[in-house]
């Protein structure tokens, strides 16, 4: 059984309706969706339950679920913080005040995409979600989560850089690197800000903004690379 269906979808998408503009809440418990009362300072822009009530409902929740009023239809840096604090999956839709959106799920245990042709979305399948799924599914390595807001590094920070050592990763040159080693490139920016991984002798796997992730040749991206890395945990 689907950890969401319609039902939930639309007790979801009628409590954030009446809870707009405030962000709206609630838990997914034996199939049904119970709404929570936001109690954020902000609750325009966050959302935040009370920590006596999910005492009572955080062994039995399946499921975190929020609206995001008039905003962005992927997580913010602070939604993956608390999804990982809870240590549940946790969905967002977008609520403008007449109509809801699609509902994104994300975070580990949930059943995870295939590696080619999934849509980009930030913070839930784009380029690092990639890297991360396929070293999970090919190479039964975890790496870490890293919580990030879209285009971080127009914010002056170096993700990718400065989780290198804590993920596992050390740099090898160019002229060693074999299949299974992942790439940083920069994309019109002034640090890494993108990832895949060399899957052949010179084909790469790798998701760009607004495109499905795909396999391609790697010889037109070498320009880009800033550096390759190797997993040595």
């Amino acid at each position: 059984m689907s950890i969401l269906t319609s039902d939930i979808i639309a007790a979801a998408h009628a409590h954030a309706l009446a809870e707009y503009p405030r962000e709206s809440c609630g838990v997914v418990i034996d199939g049904r969706y119970v709404p929570m009362q936001n109690v954020a300072d902000d609750p325009a822009r966050d959302f935040r339950i009370a920590a006596r009530a999910y005492a009572k409902v955080v062994r039995k929740a399946a499921l975190i679920l929020h609206s995001h009023p008039d905003g962005d239809p992927w997580p913010s840096k602070a939604d993956m913080q608390g999804q990982l604090q809870t240590g549940k999956p946790w969905g967002l839709f977008t609520c403008n005040g007449e109509a809801c959106g699609e509902v994104r799920l994300w975070g580990d245990g949930l059943p995870v995409p295939e590696l080619l042709g999934r849509p980009f979305v930030p913070g839930i399948t784009d380029c690092y979600s990639l890297v991360r799924d396929y070293y999970r599914i090919e190479r039964g390595i975890v790496l870490p989560e890293v919580p990030r807001d879209d285009q971080w590094w127009n914010a002056g920070e170096n993700l990718y850089l400065d989780h290198l050592d804590a993920a596992g990763f050390r740099i090898v040159p160019e002229s060693e690197i074999q299949p299974g080693d992942s790439f940083l490139a920069c994309i019109r920016a002034d640090v890494p800000n993108h990832a895949g991984v060399l899957v052949g002798a010179d084909l790469i796997l790798h998701h760009l903004a607004n495109r499905l992730s795909r396999r391609e040749p790697v010889g037109p991206w070498l320009r880009k690379v800033h550096c390759w890395v190797r997993h040595h945990g």
